[in-house]
């Protein structure tokens, strides 16, 4: 990949007025999240990091489906298999994936996920891993996991949680439920539910005001926010303290003062 605008193997980027847009690309298989995908996505992310001309992810599926997760099909070519093989292979799979769960939640700016139909396995990370969701009613969240014999992977035990506390996510992964987008809003994996007509001009609304945000207090609070948990209140504080003196060092904060006396809406670098 040279530009962002990129065709893979199941997926587009595209890179526009600072929204880094991903879009899984199969839609007559429902956007599976192809094993392949691991190292492109993992690549991505850590190069969308490091590039300032992105100011804001935005992660979607083409057609009527987000994604329907990972290649069911292919377990039956596993049972095949002797079973230290088929333990060796996904032993190295997850391994790969972890990297790429830890560069997307690493990923400093805001990211927003365009939900529609389904949400399921490993494609979970993307709602899981945002900090704004997007959907209509069509979206339908699928913790299969337990359906399948299988403890949940690609970071859900971590993320759920977070996002709905953990007595529901309990709940969902050990019932495999499927949560339609009702409920999703109810519990937090949805943060907007919007008619089908209008799902298109909610997210561009969203992804154009986060492009033309403040980048650095957007990575500062989210780096806040991902430490809070584990941190003892007073060290918060401190932490808290530094960002602030951190902005207040920056030309956005002079900017957005000025914007604010003048009336106007500020214009961050």
């Amino acid at each position: 990949m040279t530009g962002w605008t990129h065709q893979g193997d199941g997926y587009r980027t595209d890179l526009a007025d600072g929204v880094l847009t991903l879009t899984f690309d199969a839609p007559q298989a429902r956007n599976p999240f192809r094993h392949s995908m691991v190292a492109d996505f993992t690549a991505l992310f850590t190069r969308a990091q490091a590039d300032a001309a992105v100011r804001c992810l935005l992660v979607q599926g083409a057609g009527d489906h987000l994604s329907s997760g990972g290649d069911i099909a292919g377990f039956r070519r596993a049972l095949d298999q002797p079973v230290a093989d088929v333990q060796a292979e996904f032993h190295d799979r997850l391994d790969k994936a972890a990297g790429m769960v830890m560069a997307l939640v690493a990923f400093d700016r805001p990211v927003v996920v365009r939900a529609r139909g389904a949400v399921a396995g490993a494609g979970m990370l993307m709602p899981l891993a945002a900090d704004l969701v997007i959907g209509d009613a069509t979206a339908q969240f699928v913790f299969a996991y337990n359906r399948l014999g299988l403890s949940p992977d690609g970071g859900v035990s971590w993320l759920l949680p977070r996002a709905v506390g953990e007595r529901q996510a309990r709940r969902l992964l050990l019932t495999a439920a499927s949560v339609p987008a009702d409920e999703a809003l109810r519990l937090g994996l949805l943060d907007q539910l919007v008619p089908a007509a209008d799902l298109d001009a909610a997210v561009a609304r969203a992804t154009r005001q986060f492009a033309a945000g403040s980048q650095g207090a957007a990575a500062r609070t989210k780096r806040l926010l991902a430490q809070a948990p584990v941190t003892p209140l007073h060290d918060q504080l401190l932490a808290e303290r530094d960002g602030i003196v951190a902005s207040v060092g920056h030309p956005d904060f002079a900017e957005a003062v000025h914007a604010f006396l003048d009336k106007r809406k500020p214009r961050f670098a």
